[in-house]
């Protein structure tokens, strides 16, 4: 097994095992709450809500009265007139201005549109619905994105600690060993070979620093904060009780799958598009549904006889019926859409709903499995810690080899991080089951 990655896997398992085992830390609750007020995205998906309500509230002021004001001038030539015997004299009336003026205020009013209205509220509804449920899903992510990299930040802070303790051991060995090959009790391939080891130890060290970089720009970015409090990251774990808290089990979804699929964000998400679909079904039927509106005004207009000239008040008001007799086939057309859609939406329904049982099934066989070989490693350390306290025993002795050494300090390491390696797999797997079952961190 590679020592660098199982270090680091080592200290991931630690952190996650105390992420599962304690409260959200102050400090990562606040981190999620900047990254939940900074975002990007979520400042865009914020503005993409509030256009959504908005257009709730266009499609409900179809149900309000339209008034307008309206003011016209014509110029008319020629206009009617006779000549008509008045008074014994033949003068020349004429029934319509030349200069026709007219101004009024007009109002307008659905009476009745057979449910248009409703249904076209609800749609933008559906709508907004729609995009708090990507929203809640983004948010979903973000917490888990800043929590990882929190995390991450306190494993590598520690891998740094263990990293250090790695390279004063090689060192104090590189020491002894010198004293020896002065004595005569070791060769200088011993020297060399267990200098290498301090030089190797070091290059790490120089990587999980650079990983240590990139892990505080990641929170950088997801915050917006150049200078995150990370104080408390490294203190969310404790290398001494690391292997001792493990309590993911197999979950079985038989027993309450409805209330856990239910839970999955995406599961979720289909279920509001199905609404949606069915909602846009619904629209599209009623689009061919006749209109009652009322219409009214009233102003002051010329053209009444006998003083054509004169503007005067006058009120008009009425009803009208709207009823469409043929469009082209366009809304069967609609329909037919609309009925696809719905169907497709059902679909994505069950490819999520198996998404989610597939995901869970496969969790728990890789629960099961890491579950059984941690306990298989548990002896394995055991009998690895004998191993090198026997080795350094030897050692101090002069009756071992830096080959033996190696071997011993090796087989400790490998098994210590072997098991912590099982324990950081069960501790994501715990971490993937609370995501899909739509949990959150706050």
């Amino acid at each position: 097994m590679n020592t660098k990655l199982l270090i680091l896997t080592s200290l991931l398992a630690i952190g996650a095992a105390q992420a599962q085992n304690q409260s959200v830390p102050d400090d990562l609750r606040a981190l999620i709450q900047q990254a939940n007020a900074y975002y990007p995205v979520l400042k865009q998906q914020q503005q993409q809500i509030q256009a959504g309500d908005l257009r709730t509230d266009i499609a409900r002021s179809a149900l309000k009265p339209n008034v307008s004001g309206n003011a016209s001038y014509q110029y008319l030539t020629p206009v009617a007139q006779a000549t008509l015997p008045v008074d014994g004299v033949n003068r020349t009336i004429q029934f319509q201005p030349n200069h026709n003026v007219n101004a009024y205020v007009g109002v307008g009013q659905t009476i009745y549109d057979w449910g248009r209205t409703k249904a076209s509220v609800q749609q933008a509804a559906d709508n907004v619905q729609v995009l708090r449920r990507n929203m809640e899903i983004t948010q979903q992510s973000l917490a888990y994105q800043v929590a990882a990299a929190y995390y991450g930040v306190g494993f590598l802070q520690r891998s740094l600690s263990v990293q250090d303790s790695v390279i004063r051991t090689a060192g104090a060995n590189v020491q002894l060993l010198v004293t020896r090959l002065q004595n005569g009790d070791a060769l200088q391939y011993d020297v060399l070979t267990q200098q290498v080891r301090v030089k190797t130890a070091q290059n790490r060290k120089i990587e999980i620093q650079n990983q240590l970089e990139r892990q505080l720009a990641l929170l950088t970015y997801l915050t917006g904060n150049p200078n995150p409090d990370i104080s408390q990251a490294v203190n969310q774990f404790n290398l001494e009780t690391a292997g001792s808290n493990v309590t993911t089990q197999p979950y079985t979804l038989a027993n309450d799958a409805q209330s856990a699929l239910a839970g999955n964000k995406d599961v979720q998400l289909a279920q509001d598009r199905i609404r949606q679909a069915e909602t846009d079904i619904l629209v599209n039927n009623l689009s061919g549904r006749p209109n009652l509106s009322f219409s009214g005004s009233a102003g002051y207009r010329n053209g009444y006889l006998p003083e054509i000239n004169t503007p005067r008040f006058n009120i008009a008001a009425g009803v009208s019926l709207a009823v469409p007799i043929y469009s082209g086939n366009r809304y069967k057309l609609q329909n037919q859409a609309a009925q696809l859609n719905l169907n497709a939406s059902r679909y994505a329904l069950e490819s999520a709903n198996a998404q989610v049982r597939q995901s869970i099934a496969q969790l728990n066989a890789d629960i099961r499995s890491n579950l059984t070989r941690l306990a298989n490693l548990e002896t394995q350390v055991i009998q690895s810690k004998k191993a090198l306290d026997i080795a350094n025993a030897r050692l101090r002795n002069g009756v071992i080899t830096n080959v033996e050494l190696q071997s011993a300090e090796t087989g400790v390491e490998e098994a210590e991080l072997g098991r912590l390696n099982f324990q950081y797999q069960l501790l994501l797997n715990q971490l993937e089951l609370k995501r899909l079952l739509g949990e959150n961190l706050l």
